[in-house]
């Protein structure tokens, strides 16, 4: 199966632009039978890839914040974002959505995804958040609350790795959205899907070290199969 990934957009050190896709989304994907095809942030016709690739799936990587434009904010924390990165998630999944085709958002792709239908964000957790409990490079406890997800993972707690500092709460989830999981700490919402569409995302790191590989392998095969959240 081919899944389009979206990837980083960042400034290099000689002044021109870059893309970049971290090796252990290869590696993870490829091992479970995934073929990826990195889309450019620079394509003026990223449509053309899906009618000529045998494109099925859509992935949302991480890596830098959505800009608080997007959700007219004005930027009070973010400043790692791109312009760019943005627009070509948002061509994504309008194609994604046009075409009935199942997406997976991880970590900032869930919050574009969330911003896309309509919610905003948190700009910086620890700053802005009630509870200011630390959600970068650690590991934490998420509660599941959707009992979907709950007869799939057969777990109500479990535990995910935890790489961002923007963050969704029911305050700026989008209207169009259910959250699954939610961070047992602060109540920071670690897991979202949608109604009508075969798109979901999570807040955490399945390539990465640090969540319970199991649940992990249980919804990114959801995924691939076009079960749970993906089964529309």
């Amino acid at each position: 199966m081919w899944a389009a990934i979206s990837q980083r957009h960042v400034k290099s050190e000689f002044g021109g632009y870059r893309d970049s896709l971290e090796n252990s989304y290869i590696n993870y994907y490829e091992n479970l039978g995934v073929k990826l095809i990195p889309i450019p942030n620079a394509s003026k016709d990223i449509l053309r890839y899906f009618k000529e690739l045998p494109i099925k799936r859509v992935i949302l990587t991480g890596g830098q914040d959505v800009n608080p434009s997007f959700y007219n904010q004005k930027s009070a924390y973010s400043k790692d974002f791109s312009n760019s990165r943005d627009k070509t998630e948002m061509s994504l999944l309008e194609i994604a959505v046009e075409r009935g085709m199942p997406v997976f958002c991880n970590c900032r792709g869930m919050q574009f995804m969330n911003v896309f239908f309509g919610g905003s964000l948190i700009q910086d957790i620890e700053k802005q958040h009630s509870k200011r409990i630390k959600h970068v490079g650690t590991s934490h406890e998420v509660e599941v609350v959707d009992n979907n997800a709950y007869e799939l993972l057969k777990k109500r707690h479990f535990v995910v790795n935890s790489y961002h500092n923007q963050g969704i709460t029911k305050g700026n989830l989008s209207k169009e959205l259910i959250p699954f999981a939610i961070s047992s700490e602060d109540q920071i919402i670690e897991g979202i899907y949608h109604l009508d569409y075969p798109i979901a995302g999570i807040q955490w790191h399945p390539e990465r070290k640090g969540s319970d590989k199991k649940i992990d392998l249980m919804l990114v095969e959801a995924f691939i199969k076009g079960k749970l959240f993906w089964e529309k």
